[in-house]
């Protein structure tokens, strides 16, 4: 699941926040200083996050939804393959842990420079924790490549082809586990921070619709992530979005006319339509296939980059 960036906004009116309960959670991350410099660190670094497990992420699953199975069947069946393995998961440059350029950059391995002690100390090591698994997944990955190619399992009898696949497993489950828990740790200031900024903002009702519906286009990725889903469930959370996105086309436009963010605002619910239409094929065929998840995964792709530009 992927996660969505805080407004760029928020670097700049985060230090408007009022001192008190609602500031302590923001204060435990960015420290008792409110300078601007400050907020715009740490916002800094949870986008940079982002743009990480995105581009990480996207690897990992491309590989555990297609190529993974296949090896899986290998394994199991003691057999080659007759299906087509395009070995294609981890083409393309490697994500970088250094986001962004000159005094802008981001060392993602270097938490301190960006938050307090205390939260640096517990972000670095699952930043950590998640760049080694990437490596680990994309090595393994390239040594069952080699393996197969080779066929040394012929050899071995697909012995050392199990080894790899249990390693790819853990790996990615490592992965996600310390993405999973750092943004346990770090989303629960930023969105206190985040609703601060908006208080006063022009588009405040629309940013947060949007945000609300993308929450359930979130919740919507896991369900469709997982075959097992039972129809029924997805039905409940069709029904939800079909609803917020009924909603938006009821919203006064006038705000949005006058920060020029109309067409950004409904070039986002174009896509939930969209994606609507995938779920509406999901339910009539009565089950989540392989084609129906890449479609809706790519549909989802589209709802951020819609959602990113309409906030930015």
């Amino acid at each position: 699941m992927k996660k969505i960036l805080i407004l760029s906004l928020l670097s700049l009116s985060l230090i408007g926040c009022k001192q008190g309960d609602s500031n302590s959670s923001i204060n435990s991350i960015l420290g008792n200083s409110s300078e601007e410099s400050n907020a715009s660190k740490a916002v800094n670094y949870f986008n940079a996050v982002i743009e990480y497990d995105n581009n990480s992420s996207k690897k990992i699953t491309a590989l555990l939804k297609k190529d993974f199975i296949i090896f899986s069947e290998m394994i199991m069946n003691k057999q080659k393959t007759s299906r087509i393995l395009t070995w294609t998961a981890f083409t393309g440059i490697d994500p970088n842990t250094k986001i962004g350029y000159g005094t802008n950059q981001v060392d993602l391995l270097k938490p301190n420079d960006f938050f307090e002690s205390d939260i640096a100390q517990k972000v670095k090591p699952l930043i950590e924790g998640m760049t080694s698994s990437y490596t680990s997944v994309k090595e393994a990955y390239n040594d069952f490549k080699s393996y197969y190619t080779n066929e040394d399992y012929k050899d071995d009898n697909w012995a050392k082809g199990e080894e790899l696949l249990t390693k790819i497993k853990s790996s990615s489950d490592t992965f996600y586990s310390n993405r999973d828990t750092f943004f346990t740790i770090i989303e629960p200031t930023m969105e206190i921070a985040e609703e601060e900024v908006l208080k006063d903002h022009p588009l405040k009702k629309e940013i947060l619709h949007t945000k609300k519906t993308l929450k359930i286009v979130d919740d919507l990725v896991d369900l469709m992530a997982n075959p097992e889903t039972p129809i029924a469930s997805l039905e409940e959370s069709y029904l939800t979005l079909e609803k917020r996105f009924n909603e938006s086309k009821k919203m006064e436009t006038k705000n949005l006319e006058k920060q020029n963010k109309l067409m950004n605002f409904n070039s986002f619910y174009d896509e939930i339509e969209k994606m609507l239409g995938v779920l509406r094929k999901t339910k009539r065929d009565g089950e989540i296939s392989d084609s129906d998840y890449n479609e809706f995964y790519s549909k989802y792709d589209n709802v951020l980059g819609s959602y990113n530009r309409f906030v930015m």
